[in-house]
């Protein structure tokens, strides 16, 4: 296993324990625990790219456990009360629809690429997530953070099935000389 790999996995795992403070009450452990595994999102990309470790199970795994961790998270905040249940469910919506629609795009060319609005969408995420565990009235953000996911899935959406894969680009002819 990659060191970059093993962030992320580190990242997963983190999440059992900030639900158990979220749901006991405990805000400052569960701030301390968010921010940790916070650092191993940015930490994990970062190794990855200068240690020349990039795998195919770091491109699959890194997206999923971000998604498996804010699901996590604001499932627990809901039940405390912190965000309403069907801000929960607005929240997921996307969060599954670009799931699965990765899975398509690695079908179709064997690649996931992160592009400004998905990297928009989740530096608001985190953002609206640490607010939350400071303070309820930070729900404003979170609610942001929702329409952020639900703009990053319509532009994934509609830049991937209008960009052709390169085996659709037909190939180029050499131009001529005039």
């Amino acid at each position: 296993m990659t060191l970059a790999n093993a962030l992320t996995t580190l990242r997963g795992l983190l999440a059992v324990p900030t639900v158990i403070a979220v749901l006991g009450g405990h805000w400052q452990a569960a701030l301390i625990l968010f921010l940790v595994a916070l650092a191993t999102d940015i930490l994990d990309g970062w190794v990855a790219r200068k240690g020349h470790q990039v795998t195919i199970v770091g491109q699959l795994l890194d997206p999923l456990v971000d998604k498996a961790f804010y699901l996590a998270l604001f499932s627990a905040l809901a039940v405390v009360g912190r965000i309403p249940y069907f801000g929960l469910g607005l929240f997921a919506f996307p969060q599954l629809g670009l799931a699965v629609g990765a899975l398509v795009l690695w079908q179709r060319r064997q690649e996931f690429v992160a592009e400004w609005p998905g990297k928009a969408a989740a530096g608001l995420t985190a953002l609206a997530a640490g607010l939350l565990l400071l303070s309820p009235r930070t729900i404003g953000v979170f609610w942001g953070a929702v329409g952020g996911q639900f703009i990053a899935g319509v532009y994934y959406l509609i830049r991937r099935t209008t960009t052709r894969t390169p085996a659709e680009v037909p190939p180029r002819t050499p131009s001529m000389p005039r």
